[in-house]
């Protein structure tokens, strides 16, 4: 079920830019095409192991055993997935310098990351004192896009994740997380999951 909403409502979240429509400085006729304009910042970064665990720390309040573990086994960051997350690991596999470029493996395990995180902050708040879902009542369906409850969730989730707050059509976009396929109200649980996911995994989060 997740997945599928998440198939359909997330693409539009996720973009890393957008076309600028570029007139000429010599006054002459704009042809109306779109430019993608080349960024004047230099190059991105994305986050690594220690950097990405530490936002999550910090934007969820969560512990540093609470971001992700795998299978009891260890931390996802730190021990089970932090070669494909940009560490080295001079110790057990003789690799001193972590590698330049991401594997094939990298995006799925940030995915992985910032799932378990946004569910395991989803379980805290549901089970007692909610911390960052404070407006939603969790034994109930998520609220309607056009309810305060939905603006206030993911205005306290851009403004922890991102530190800013929504433009219009994202929160148009985030509300399609608010039903399923068959167009049904999911429940308050699912919703925080999928709108702390979605926009953890944005290319505003992950990279800097």
């Amino acid at each position: 079920m997740i997945m599928r909403i998440l198939l359909r409502s997330l693409l539009p979240v996720l973009a890393l830019a957008s076309g600028c429509r570029d007139g000429d400085a010599g006054g002459t006729e704009d042809t109306g095409a779109d430019e993608v304009q080349r960024a004047q910042r230099g190059e991105l970064q994305w986050k690594r192991n220690a950097a990405l665990q530490r936002d999550l720390m910090r934007a969820l309040e969560l512990p540093e055993d609470g971001v992700c573990n795998e299978l009891g086994r260890g931390s996802c960051t730190r021990e089970i997935h932090h070669i494909a997350l940009g560490a080295a690991d001079p110790l057990r596999i003789g690799l001193y310098e972590p590698l330049p470029d991401t594997l094939v493996s990298t995006p799925i395990v940030l995915d992985r990351v910032v799932m378990s995180a946004c569910v395991n902050r989803a379980d805290l708040d549901r089970g007692g004192a909610p911390v960052v879902f404070t407006e939603l009542d969790f034994g109930e369906a998520a609220p309607a896009p056009e309810d305060e409850a939905f603006a206030a969730t993911v205005t306290a989730l851009y403004r922890r994740l991102l530190s800013r707050d929504p433009e219009a059509h994202e929160l148009t976009t985030l509300g399609g997380l608010t039903v399923d396929d068959a167009g049904e109200p999911v429940s308050a649980h699912e919703f925080a999951v999928l709108a702390c996911f979605a926009i953890g995994t944005s290319s505003e989060f992950l990279f800097f």
